[in-house]
């Protein structure tokens, strides 16, 4: 006879399926899930959720920005087109922490790939030059390479000597401006007080063709050398054929001040055939070189009609064996263009450049082709070279502006890129 132990055919019910066949289960759960978030705002009210992400922060190792002054590179871009049958900028790379220099501006060069337009080290390289020290004192590296935007004003500037501190003083309006040399003994500055500042505020944005990128500098009296506080404002809008710059500054203190601004590109010459090259610029006068010191006016315009220095011809003149250290006036409006056109053109690249001042306050570009090296330097700025020296007898007429305090002035650019012969199977 089998003998049966009471229950063993039953299964063992244990508390916890009990409780999660008896309706409780659901109600505990969103009652512990509210007492966490409960909590959790409770102690993010009296501050302790804030301290404790800031531990938790803090934990975690912190390495410090690659890029000069401090700021790591930023770099828009865009996609090319997959015919690759005509040029196309692909990016531009701009340091935040050196005034924003652009200093790398690619494009996609129909059988030459990806190319760099301006004559720029690598970028892992930047820290290093643009080091603050040496001969990059006051940033003066920032405009031997990549494209230096200039601020408060462009090109050159003399002075005498200031007492005391080895700075140098020119007078506008009856008041006396400080700024540093360019070397000890020396009565030029560097190109603008911009070139070794950092950004405070930079942001990226997308276009419908590519990026932009913005920075805003909050530079105050340039360290106490100028007459109010300013802020300056860079755009930079990458697209397939073109390349907008919008630089903007406003006075932000109590006072007057002179402003004037521009940039300092050196456009490459890919084929390395500089003596093929064309040039185009859109003027038949120029400002006359003062002997001594590179980079100074006379206060007197020459006509350049019929001379080495006339670039006027649509279809581009050769550079041939030429230097330039030119700066060109009374720029003419392009038919049905926005604004006055100068050109870049490497036939043996297939390739060109346009430069186009958008602004009517640009009143100059300052060429730059040293006979020995592959690259031009096309410069449209606001005022000429030495704006406040006693070579100019009115002020009013070397482009440096007035700004009013709560005033704002506008300079903008267009580079475009375009084919020589046609489009390239």
């Amino acid at each position: 006879m089998k003998v049966e132990t009471p229950n063993s055919g039953s299964p063992r019910t244990s508390r916890f399926d009990r409780w999660s066949t008896s309706g409780w289960m659901t109600p505990s759960l969103i009652a512990i899930v509210c007492l966490v978030l409960a909590l959790g705002s409770y102690e993010h009210s009296r501050g302790n959720l804030h301290r404790l992400r800031a531990v938790t922060t803090d934990r975690v190792p912190q390495v410090a920005p690659a890029g000069p002054g401090g700021q790591d590179p930023i770099r828009i871009s865009r996609t090319i087109d997959k015919n690759g049958r005509t040029p196309e900028f692909v990016s531009a790379t701009l340091l935040p922490g050196r005034g924003f220099n652009l200093w790398q501006l690619t494009a996609s060069l129909p059988g030459r790939g990806e190319v760099n337009l301006l004559v720029a080290p690598p970028v892992s390289q930047a820290a290093q030059i643009l080091s603050g020290a040496d001969s990059d004192d006051n940033g003066s590296a920032s405009t031997s390479y990549g494209g230096a935007f200039l601020a408060p004003w462009a090109a050159q500037l003399t002075g005498f000597p200031a007492p005391g501190n080895g700075a140098l003083q020119a007078l506008w309006q009856g008041q006396r401006i400080t700024f540093p040399s360019s070397a000890p003994g020396s009565s030029l500055s560097t190109e603008g007080l911009l070139l070794a500042l950092g950004a405070d505020t930079v942001k990226t944005s997308a276009l419908p063709d590519g990026q932009s990128a913005e920075a805003t500098f909050q530079a105050g009296s340039f360290s106490g050398n100028w007459l109010s506080s300013t802020d300056i404002t860079i755009l930079v809008e990458l697209s397939g054929q073109s390349l907008d710059l919008t630089m903007t500054a406003r006075n932000t203190g109590t006072a007057a001040e002179p402003i004037g601004l521009g940039w300092h590109p050196y456009f490459a010459i890919p084929s390395g055939d500089r003596a093929n090259a064309l040039l185009v610029v859109p003027s038949l006068s120029l400002a006359e070189p003062a002997d001594g010191d590179a980079g100074t006016l006379s206060g007197s315009i020459t006509p350049t009609q019929g001379t080495s220095h006339d670039f006027l011809r649509a279809s581009g003149t050769p550079l041939g064996q030429i230097s330039l250290d030119n700066t060109y006036l009374n720029l003419h409006k392009g038919l049905l263009s926005d604004g006055p056109i100068a050109e870049l053109r490497d036939p043996a690249a297939n390739y060109g450049l346009r430069v186009i001042p958008l602004t009517s306050n640009i009143t100059n570009l300052r060429v730059i082709a040293p006979a020995d090296k592959p690259w031009v330097s096309i410069g449209p700025n606001m005022n000429v070279s030495d704006p406040l020296g006693r070579e100019w007898p009115n002020q009013d007429q070397t482009g440096i502006v007035t700004l009013q305090p709560g005033a704002s002035v506008q300079w903008k650019v267009r580079v475009q890129i375009f084919a020589l012969t046609g489009t390239t199977k």
